[in-house]
């Protein structure tokens, strides 16, 4: 059978569907809100309606729940390994425990604290295959992407932290419109146990006894199992609208072991986003609510079985990548435009205001006397008489060095002072002798090539010779070189070196002599260098 089924189906954002062992379910979720609900049954016609709906609809991502009583529970312990050893010691568990399904899952608990402290596995398996492979192999047929298989219980723990005053210790009843009573226990917010029991069609039987009759069932084997702590009370939570939570009230008796919650579905609901309200006390919606919602993790569909969602998924990914691509290229060509008639609105401007000045000097040029000369030579003036203030020369400091060697040797006459600035001091002349020059010789000079520490220096050529020169050249070039040393004293010459001596001492000159009775001259040069600091 099937209900509010059209030729054209309203389609969503995503499905879920809700199986049970008479019932099955669709739940459409459009523009962040369940929508429509469709309801077939569990039969050859059923499927044939389901697959035709299928085929009608679009491929939605869809989420396949299961509510059957052939869901079993096993606390089991294996060691602590890791990786390709973990999965093969899982799966001799599942061969021995599950032989004869392949819905299975393994969710790793916790350790165990003593001895090897082994890991704590909760193993849960969907034994009747036969009522859900139909439904998904429909489901595959048709290319449908399909997120996951999950059971009432797995998804029940997506409440946990939304339900009020949560605890270590949980039992959450609730009721299923198709299915019946499910009561599901949860340690620290670990899915431990979870029971369904069937319920008498709604409004032919009262709920509340059966109800309070069941929980008394559980809590007793919870007990047994140690599953909860006998000395501290644990929470039961009910799931349902008014009039039944009233009705349950009126049937439990006050205990000091067990904290009873009753929680309306309607405000419940609406606490979470659900804007549906119900007449009755079931609670899929709810469930369904919050699967499409959180979407959470694949809990048993095989991998073959999830394909086309993996794809759906690639392909989202893909497309959601292209469109960022082109908004980024739009944007960045936006930003580029702005900028390009930026520029162009600014060359624009800047083009204005030359205009604007060009005409106005040539306006006041108008109004000037002719001048001979351009503004270009006159700049290169400027620059020029600049440049000569910076190097600008005072022969004054020169003299007054000059003189201060001369007072003690008043046989030697300057018949020439020559002087220029410069950015090197001129240390490389001589042009007496080459090669290893020593002290007395000419071109000796003490000055290192080193002269970042002044501005400039001044390089003074000093030519001359000695008065009532005899014809002793070996005193009078001791004369000239003492006079030398006595300018190298001084504190404001740097270097002082003889550029030519009354006779060159060099070996690579021959030596001549001449007995004529014509006069003799001891002519000499001298250079001084001087540095001139940046201040000065």
């Amino acid at each position: 059978m099937i209900s509010s089924l059209k030729s054209k189906f309203d389609t969503g954002d995503r499905r879920a569907i809700l199986l049970s062992s008479t019932k099955l379910f669709v739940y459409l979720w459009t523009g962040g809100k369940l929508g429509r609900t469709y309801m077939f049954d569990v039969t050859d016609q059923g499927r044939a309606f389901f697959d035709h709906y299928i085929k009608e609809s679009e491929l939605l991502e869809t989420y396949f729940v299961v509510d059957i009583v052939e869901e079993e529970y096993r606390q089991e312990t294996i060691p602590h390994v890791f990786g390709g050893d973990r999965r093969a010691v899982i799966k001799r568990k599942k061969e021995r425990l599950f032989r004869d399904t392949s819905y299975f899952y393994a969710e790793i608990q916790g350790r165990i604290e003593e001895g090897r402290r082994d890991d704590r596995v909760l193993f849960t398996a969907l034994t009747n295959q036969e009522i859900i492979q139909p439904w998904v192999d429909i489901l595959l047929e048709n290319k449908v992407p399909l997120a996951g298989i999950y059971s009432i219980p797995q998804i029940t723990s997506l409440l946990l932290d939304k339900l009020p005053e949560p605890s270590d210790h949980m039992l959450i009843v609730s009721m299923q419109s198709i299915t019946g009573l499910r009561q599901t226990f949860f340690h620290k917010k670990e899915l431990k146990i979870s029971r369904l029991v069937d319920l008498p069609r709604y409004g032919t039987s009262p709920y509340a006894p059966i109800i309070r009759e069941e929980v008394d069932v559980i809590t007793r084997y919870l007990n047994s199992l140690r599953l909860i702590d006998s000395e501290k009370p644990y929470d039961v939570y009910f799931l349902a609208d008014n009039r039944l939570l009233s009705e349950i009230k009126n049937e439990l008796d006050e205990s000091a072991s067990v904290n009873y919650h009753f929680v309306n579905l309607n405000t419940f609901g609406r606490d979470c986003g659900l804007e549906i309200e119900t007449a009755n006390p079931f609670s899929e919606k709810l469930f369904i609510y919050h699967l499409l919602k959180e979407r959470p993790g694949n809990y048993y569909a095989h991998k073959n079985e999830t394909h086309y969602y993996r794809m759906s998924r690639i392909r989202g990914a893909m497309y959601a990548t292209s469109v960022f691509i082109v908004l980024a290229s739009l944007i960045w060509g936006s930003i580029n435009l702005t900028i390009g008639l930026s520029y162009r609105k600014q060359a624009e401007l800047s083009q204005k205001q030359y205009q604007y000045y060009s005409e106005r000097l040539k306006e006041a040029r108008k109004e000037l006397a002719p001048s001979p000369v351009s503004p270009y030579d006159l700049k290169t003036l400027v620059d020029m008489a600049d440049t000569l203030k910076k190097y600008n020369t005072d022969p004054a400091d020169i003299f007054r060095v000059i003189s201060s060697g001369l007072v003690r040797f008043p046989q030697i006459e300057l018949t020439n002072i020559t002087w220029n600035s410069s950015s090197k001091p001129a240390i490389q002349e001589n042009t007496v002798a080459t090669g290893d020059l020593g002290r007395g010789l000419a071109g000796y000079s003490t000055l290192e090539v080193n002269s970042s520490d002044y501005k400039y220096f001044q390089n003074i050529y000093l030519d001359g010779y000695l008065a009532s020169f005899d014809g002793n050249y070996r005193k009078a070039i001791a004369t000239i070189n003492n006079f030398v040393e006595s300018l190298r004293g001084i504190d404001a010459v740097e270097d002082v070196a003889v550029i030519k001596l009354p006779l060159d001492t060099g070996s690579d000159n021959p030596l001549s002599g001449d007995t004529s009775n014509e006069a003799l001259e001891a002519n000499f040069s001298v250079r001084l260098v001087m540095g001139v600091m940046p201040n000065g």
